[in-house]
Parts: structure tokens; sequence; C-alpha cells
């Protein structure tokens, strides 16, 4: 038999290259952060801006280069931070798997396998290289290689595959290929895949992103070209105005700020012993509005103990012990249910084992042939007993009333074959008791405050788990299927039912994909095997560190400390950072919105751009950038719904159009009263400055004490750089203007109400009309 390698045999392999390679990254690289963060497409057009001006010789005028600078510095600060901070946790929670090497098994990361080493694959295991198994018995689903989600077999001198998951079983195995050699590598490629969660501010973002890219040249090239040959400017004048279009269209610090506040979700986060695997899931946990969960190590803590053993059919106890006791000394890594049985039968050898069937979740049952004593199954009662068996009937009503999970054992005198034997008889009933998790009813009375609904998904008995999910708070937990015996579709079933029992792994999959096809956002703990297909089917999954590597490596969301008590803070800190994105986002797009429309205007109407680069330095600065980088951390625990991009457009565009309206009310002024341009800048930026702090009251509305002085310091520097650095700034006042300045600073909040209605008019008939038309459509189909 293969003996595996030896120290100085690894080291020549590794080599030679033929070593399995690195893990997946939790984090981008140094490299990848720092380029990540500079070498962007509006960075790159402010340099080109920053560059211009310099031409005209008016400094001034670049200061949004310091804008520039200071996100992109900010940004590979806190991603780094972040980085740090990740890639620690990520040691806690890397693959390992058992390596034979000098004669001795050892852990190594699945990143130090190399070609020829002997490795141990157990129930739980993702495959991480191809390999020949050489001793034992397992039980893999290669779904993610063919597509069917049958069990099969491998004994030795069976073939293994990257990326298959072992279900049940014990086996070493010789490795054949390693890394990109494994035999089905573009295949396994896309299936060992992190899963990605669906991010609708990922999206959206890159949709403006786009848009913006494609309108800022043309839209600069033209504006330049009407400044200089329609209005006979200057050509530094005419670039200074194009510079502050086009600096004004660009929202510079909306990705930064982006990148910012979800980097420090995922520090805050790990403060409580949360790993985020994929960054964009913050904004799934967010969206939530339903969980998935198991009973075992989340409603409970998964400390089981034996309450009650009743012998049946004339067995005797003393003689259930010792099979049990045989059955239970087999076992080499032993789950929770097991090890509450070893407790109570102990683990003395009476009758050596010649064969070991282990538990499956698929078949539900395990069973182990004993020397001279035939077969012992142990498992659930109907799927041994699949026809029934009324001997066990009222002890299990009993026992599952309480709450309590009931295991049958069963004897044969025939060897254990491919299926159930036809002797097979009930010899003893154990009933098993998992404690509920402290304070899991404040959990489920968060969740239901929330409004966010929960489901419990379990492959034990239906009605212990709606005991025990009743016992918790749950909701309608005596509403409850027996998922192995319902004749209802799983559509049907997830509509009318929150508790399932018997649930097989593709049941779970099944059960979650018609939950989001109901619309509802997703969420799904686990830590079995069995959960790995629900777990990547899910919106965003969440896995706890004491579990399988597979359901591991499939979460979006590791729980370092396996306490489910995590989850209502950490779905809390996914609304916070997003609410507070969206908030700051309506701020950003104000500036974008109304620098499109004062351009399209001015080519139009051949007219003079109204502001400096300068003058939307200042602006964004204390208008946007430095009130939402503070307010960006304070608690916003309220449901997020809709789209991101719709919900800031809903904010930011009448206070845009206001801004856009002033700028002709102001035009008209100067034309009219003759007004120098300094004056006209006063006038104007002083508006369009109280416009910004009244926007953003508005968008952080209520005002609490933290928005007040934000607010109010915002304010404040605005009139003290205006005012008292006026020549900096290219403005001037005279005391006449506040004739002008003070009516229309009086007269916005109803302009930008008004506007507000008729934009939710607006919006809401396009709405109707579209859902007329798609219902119209779905009716004809």
């Amino acid at each position: 038999m293969y003996s595996g390698l030896s120290n100085q045999e690894v080291q020549k392999k590794k080599e030679q290259g033929l070593i399995n390679g690195q893990t997946k990254r939790m984090s981008r690289s140094y490299k990848e952060i720092v380029k990540g963060n500079t070498l962007t497409y509006f960075n790159f057009v402010n340099i080109v801006l920053f560059i211009v001006v310099c031409f005209t010789g008016q400094l001034n005028n670049a200061l949004f280069i310091l804008t520039m600078i200071a996100n992109t510095c900010i940004g590979i600060f806190q991603e780094i931070k972040s980085k740090k901070l990740l890639d620690q946790m990520a040691i806690l929670v890397v693959t390992k798997v058992e390596a034979k090497r000098e004669g001795m098994w050892s852990e190594i990361p699945v990143s130090e396998i190399v070609l020829d080493d002997l490795i141990n694959l157990d129930a739980g295991d993702q495959v991480p290289v191809d390999g020949d198994v050489e001793e034992g018995y397992l039980e893999v689903n290669e779904s993610m290689l063919t597509g069917e989600s049958n069990t099969v077999i491998k004994q030795p001198g069976s073939h293994v595959y990257a990326g298959t998951i072992v279900t049940s079983g014990k086996a070493s195995a010789h490795v054949t290929r390693v890394g990109k050699n494994c035999l089905a590598s573009q295949i396994m490629a896309e299936a060992q895949k992190e899963k990605k969660a669906e991010s609708k501010l990922h999206n959206d973002l890159n949709k403006l992103i786009r848009v913006i890219s494609f309108a800022i040249i043309p839209l600069g090239i033209v504006l330049y070209l009407v400044q200089k040959n329609g209005l006979g400017m200057d050509w530094q004048d005419s670039i200074l105005k194009t510079v502050a279009a086009v600096v004004g269209m660009i929202p510079e610090g909306l990705v930064v700020l982006t990148s910012i506040a979800l980097a420090v979700s995922v520090i805050r986060l790990s403060r409580q012993k949360v790993l985020v695997q994929d960054l964009f899931s913050i904004e799934s946990l967010a969206r939530v509005d339903t969980i998935c969960l198991d009973k075992t190590g989340t409603l409970t803590q998964g400390t089981m103990k034996v309450t009650s053993v009743r012998p049946l059919l004339n067995a005797r106890l003393d003689h259930v012990k010792d099979l049990m006791g045989s059955y239970l000394n087999a076992m080499e890594k032993p789950n929770a249910t097991s090890r509450a049985m070893i407790d109570f039968f102990g683990t003395n050898s009476h009758y050596a084992k010649e064969k070991i069937l282990p538990f499956s979740s698929d078949r539900k049952y395990a069973g182990a042939a004993l020397h001279s004593q035939g077969s012992i199954y142990v498992g659930a009662v109907n799927f041994l007993f699949p026809k029934g068996c009324p001997a066990v009937n009222a002890y299990l009503q009993e026992h599952t009333a309480n709450g309590e999970r009931v295991i049958v054992i069963a004897h044969s005198g025939e060897a254990i074959g491919d299926g159930l034997p036809e002797d097979l008889e009930p010899i003893a009933m154990v009933a098993i008791k998992d404690v509920l998790r402290d304070h899991v009813e404040d959990i489920m009375k968060y969740f239901q405050k929330q409004n966010v609904d929960i489901r419990v998904i379990s492959g034990d008995d239906p009605a212990t788990v709606s005991a025990l999910a009743k016992q918790a708070g749950i909701p309608y937990a005596d509403h409850y299927v027996d998922m192995s015996k319902t004749s209802e579709t799983v559509e049907e079933c997830a509509s009318n039912y929150m508790v399932f029992g018997r649930v097989l792994p593709d049941q779970k999959k099944a059960l979650v994909k018609a939950l989001k096809k109901q619309g509802r956002t997703v969420a799904m703990t686990g830590d079995g095997v069995n959960d790995v297909p629900a777990l990547k089917t899910a919106d965003v999954s969440v896995a706890m560190a004491a579990g399988a590597s597979a359901a591991k490596d499939s979460a979006n969301i590791v729980l370092l400390d396996n306490d489910f008590g995590r989850m209502p803070s950490i779905v809390d800190e996914g609304r916070r950072v997003i609410n507070n994105i969206s908030r700051a986002s309506s701020m950003y797009l104000v500036k974008t919105v109304f620098s499109m429309l004062l351009s399209i205007y001015v080519i139009c109407m051949v007219r003079e751009y109204p502001f400096l680069p300068v003058h939307l330095s200042v602006i964004s600065a204390f208008g946007v950038g430095i009130p939402t980088f503070f307010l960006q951390l304070e608690p916003s625990f309220e449901k997020v719904s809709g789209r991101f991009f719709p919900n800031a457009l809903r904010n930011s565009v009448p206070s845009a159009i206001a801004v856009f309206l002033s700028a002709i009310l102001c035009m008209l002024v100067r034309d009219g009263f003759y007004l120098p341009n300094e004056r006209f800048y006063g006038i104007f930026v002083t508006v369009t400055s109280f416009i910004y702090i009244y926007t953003l009251y508005r968008v952080y509305y209520p005002p609490t004490k933290l928005r007040w002085s934000v607010f109010a310091a915002m304010g404040i520097c605005m009139i003290l750089v205006f005012v008292f650095a006026h020549q900096l700034v290219n403005v001037a006042y005279a005391w006449i203007d506040l004739v002008v300045i003070i009516p229309m600073m009086a007269l916005e909040p109803f302009l930008i109400a008004l506007i507000a209605r008729i934009y939710d008019a607006i919006d809401d008939f396009f709405v109707s009309v579209g859902d007329f038309f798609y219902s119209r459509f779905h009716h004809e189909a």
C-alpha cells in the first residue's frame, strides 16, 4: 500500500511546481489595492483637468485635485486596514487536510498539497485535488462536476475529483493531479469559484459611471467650443468654465465612499468575530426579509443529551447497550448526536466490526455489521421503516411533542448491503434533547420586529422541530410539513409552511429557490455538507466556523465563534452601511445632475457656465464630502428596499433642479443689473450653498444632535470661506445683494418640495404604466 512522501520528496515537488497552489483570497493584494484606487477613469480625467488648469496659471481653481488625492489615500488606507484584519481572520477558517509525510499524519493547508501526496478525506470535506482512493469508503456528491445529484460510491481504486463533496465515509487518497492540472479544471474553475452576492449597489454604481464616462468628454468639448467661439471668451476662461462643468459631473467621492463604508463595516463585524468573505454580501444582508436556518447549532446549543431509552420487541437493554457500544466504538469523528449516545451507551466493543455504513444526509441512517450479531442500523424512524412501524408510534409522539429528537435502533440478521434488509426490526427507541440557545427568544423577537420571516429547515422529525421552534418564539411554528411524505410541490410548501422537517439537501436548495422566486431576499445559515447546495443558492449565506469545510468555503459570511446570536447585529450592520451610503449618494448626485443640466442649457442657449472649479471644490467639500464622511457611521437600521440609484435620484433631482433654476434666475439678475462676475458668483454660490445645507437636512431627516452639529458646522465653514476668503475663491459681495439672496433662500425649500412632488408623481405614473404592461404581458403569456 502507498505510504506517502518524505519531506525531501515534498520539497522537490514544490521546486518542480507540482503544488496545488493558493487557496482563495479573502482580499485583494496590496498591489491590487493601490492600483484599484489610483488607476481609475475619474482619477485620469481629474489629472488631465488639473494639468490643463495649471496652464491657465490660476492654481486656486485646481483645488479639486486635493479632493482626488484625499479620496484616493483614504480609500487605500481603509482597504489596507481591512485587508490586514481579514487576512488575520482568514487563517482561522483556512481549509486544511491531513497528509501522510515521513510516515506521520499531519494537517496542512490544501494549498500545500503536492503531487503524489497521500491525504485523508472525511465527511464534509470538499475534495481539493484529483486522486485515487487507496483505502476506505466514501460517498461523494459530484453534482458540481456532472450536474447529477445522485451519491457516488468511492472504494479503493475509484477516482475522486477536485471540487466534489464527501457526504459520508472516510478514506485515504493518492493525489494524481493538482492545481490547474486537475482533470476537469475548466469545469471546476466554475464550480469552485467563490459565490458572489448579487449587489444592486455595485450594479447601479457601474451603470452611473458608464453613463457619466460616456457623457463628460463630448459635453466638455462642445462646452469649450461654445465658451470660446460662441461667446468670444479667451482660452484660459473657456478652459476654467469647461473644467468646472466636467468636475461637477464627476461624483468623485461616491465610489470611494462606498468602498470605505464597506471596508469599515468589515472591520466592525470582525470585532464581533464575524468574517466577511464577500464584501457586497453586506448589502444583501441589509435587504434580507427571510432567514432559513437549521435547528441544531442555531436555535439550539448543539450539546445533546440522551433523556430516554426504551427497548422494543422483547429486546434487553443490556444487549442493546452492548450492540450500541460496539457500533459507536467504530466511529472516528462522532457528530453531536453520536457523542450524546456515546455518553449514554459507552464505547465498549463487545463485538468486532466487520463493515461500517457511515451516516448520510440523504438516507438519514447509519449502520454497522458486527461479528456474529448480524447488522445494526441507527437513524430516523420513517427512513428505516418507510412503510410505518406501529411499535414506535406512541413513543415517537410523546417525545417529539416535547421537542426531543427520536432515533430508532434496528437489527437485522443479514449483512449490510445496498438497501435495507427485509428482516429489519426495531429493538430500541432513543430520545435525545437539545437545549435551546440562551436569548434565542430575544433574537426571534428582533427578527419579528424587523419584519424578517424565519423558516426552519431541518433533517429532523418535523414535530420535534416545530416544538423547539415554538419554544424559541418563532411565529406560526405549528405550520410544519414532513418533506419526505408531502404530496405538495416545493413552491406550495414554501408558501404554506414555516417549519420543514425531514428535508433532503436538494430539497433545501429547492426551498431557497422557491422563496427567492416569491421575490424574497433570502439568507441561509448552515454548517453541514448537506447545507452547501442551499448556501450557494441563497442571496447571502452564513456558515459556522465549526462546520464542514465545504460549508465554510461556500458561505459569504462565517461566524467564527459559531454564535447565531450575532445575526441581529450582522443584519443591523448591513442596514446601517447601505442606508448611509444611499443617503450620501443622494448628496453626491445633486452636483452631477445639476452640472449636466447646466452644461446642456449653456450649450443650447450659448451662455457662460455659472461656476468656476474652485466654487464646486468648496461646495463639494463642505456640502457633501465632509458631512457624509462623518454621518456614514450613524446608526440606521431601517429595512433597505428598492433600487439604489432610483432611491438616490428621488432625493437628489429636486435639489439639482433647484440649483439649475437658481442659476438661470441669477444670470437674469446679473444681466438685468449689469453685475460684475464676482458679485454674480457671490450671489449664486451662496444660494447654492444654502440649497446643499437644506438638502442635507432633507436627506438626513429627522435631525439628531450629531446631524444638527454637522449641518451648522458645514454652513459656518462655507460662510467663512466665501466671505473671509472671497478673493481666493473669486467672489465678492455688496449689502444690496442681500435683497436677492434672502428671498431666494426663503423660497428654495418650497421650490424643492414642489419639484419633489412633481418628480414623485411622474415617477409613480411611469411605475404604474410599467406594472400595467408587465401584468398584461404575463397574463397573455
